[in-house]
């Protein structure tokens, strides 16, 4: 070989690695070529987070090398169906978007069976009651109370009642159950031992939710404080049509007129926090009470105020809160609305009365009932293949889902059980 091909031809490899070791260089670090925009561009990633993990993750149909949770990453811009699949799982499937040089986060996908498993715990009933925990719940059936935990997915038989009784109240420490025979008395779980209050036809009577130990009744428009250990009960407020309590608050409804008024003040000093006037007339129900926020249900309407800042009402029938979100349902369509930055959205629309509505733990998910049809709903409203339905049974039922939200409880009065659902 001559000195001037030899010469040429190192040139030639020269040339060749200066043009080809920065394209290298550009798609080792995601850059491609964008044939339909003419340019080059970064490519950008999928972070993908399930449960349950090591899920296959599909994109545009094709399988990836990666399980959740994982970073797919080079994927290019523009729409993508991303599917996250699992044998004996329904797929979870939408189209999502890829932005040049950046990270769509794909977190919260909760895959539920495709075949959810029944398990029997017994006859139902009609009259049971949640714990404040939400992790128990007791019913009876013929004077018997039952006894259900939804972490160990045991039912207890506690005790046969001599004579007919109601379900009031749970205590704080889940040890204690409020009931109604001919006055009424306190339950003792552990030891199975009935102890009479000294309460007198109360026309609402409702146990401390910090302290086991007092009980707050309202009779004769006059509020009472009821201390168990000592057996005496206080005054604290009258001129009352109802009240609610949460935390480390009590809310006082007066009702003149036509309108309701409220005050909210403190447990144990009695002082006014706000007060608000010229109220729809309805049942009280609290949903959240502290220092910056009372949110409130008079009969079919929520009410929503903010410390100085104006009062808000909306026409709903049901509403379950999370965090700083809010699920209402005005009885056709629900809202998903975030109180904190007063932002809501429609995420679900129906033919029929939605008729429940239940939160599921992970926050990311929900359980309605229309028309006896149970279905799991994922909050983002705009894609519907992500819903699950997981039961069709015309009878009322009482939901509660496990913390883990794996195990869906249902009681009616024919049955109890729970569907294991993930």
């Amino acid at each position: 070989m001559s000195i001037i091909l030899r010469r040429l031809t190192y040139l030639s490899f020269f040339l060749a690695f200066i043009i080809v070791a920065p394209l290298l260089i550009f798609y080792s670090l995601g850059y491609r070529y964008n044939f339909d925009k003419h340019l080059i561009e970064k490519n950008g990633a999928f972070f993908v987070k399930s449960y349950p993990r090591n899920s296959n993750i599909f994109i545009d149909g094709e399988k990836t090398k990666f399980k959740t949770p994982a970073q797919v990453t080079n994927v290019k811009t523009g729409t993508h169906l991303v599917e996250i699949k699992k044998e004996g799982f329904d797929t979870w499937q939408k189209n999502l978007n890829i932005i040049a040089g950046e990270t769509t986060f794909i977190e919260d996908v909760t895959l539920f069976l495709n075949e959810q498993k029944i398990v029997d715990l017994g006859p139902g009933s009609e009259d049971y009651l949640i714990n404040k925990n939400k992790d128990k719940y007791s019913y009876l059936r013929d004077n018997t109370l039952w006894l259900v935990n939804t972490e160990t997915e045991q039912i207890f038989d506690v005790y046969q009642f001599p004579q007919k009784t109601e379900l009031i109240d749970w205590s704080k420490n889940d040890q204690q159950i409020l009931i109604k025979q001919n006055n009424y008395k306190i339950f003792d779980i552990s030891q199975q031992k009935i102890t009479d209050l000294n309460i007198l036809n109360p026309d609402k009577i409702i146990w401390d939710n910090q302290d086991e130990n007092i009980i707050w009744f309202l009779r004769n428009q006059k509020l009472y404080k009821y201390n168990i250990v000592l057996n005496s009960t206080t005054l604290k407020a009258d001129d009352l049509s109802d009240f609610d309590l949460t935390g480390e608050y009590i809310i006082l409804q007066n009702n003149q007129a036509g309108i309701s008024n409220l005050a909210q003040i403190q447990k144990d000093s009695t002082d006014e926090v706000r007060s608000l006037e010229n109220l729809k007339l309805g049942k009280l129900k609290i949903i959240l009470a502290d220092k910056d926020y009372l949110i409130f249900m008079l009969g079919s309407h929520l009410y929503l105020q903010k410390q100085e800042q104006e009062l808000i009402e909306i026409p709903a029938s049901l509403v379950e809160i999370y965090g700083k979100f809010l699920l209402i349902n005005d009885g056709y369509q629900t809202i998903l609305y975030d109180y904190n930055d007063d932002y809501k959205e429609i995420i679900d629309r129906s033919s029929q009365v939605v008729s429940d509505l239940k939160w599921h733990p992970n926050g990311s998910y929900f359980i309605n009932e229309v028309n006896g049809k149970s279905t799991i709903y994922e909050l983002d409203g705009r894609d519907y293949r992500n819903n699950t339905q997981v039961l069709n049974d015309p009878l009322k039922k009482m939901y509660l889902f496990n913390k883990k939200g794996d195990k869906l409880f249902i009681l009616t009065a024919e049955r109890n059980f729970y569907l294991q659902v993930q």
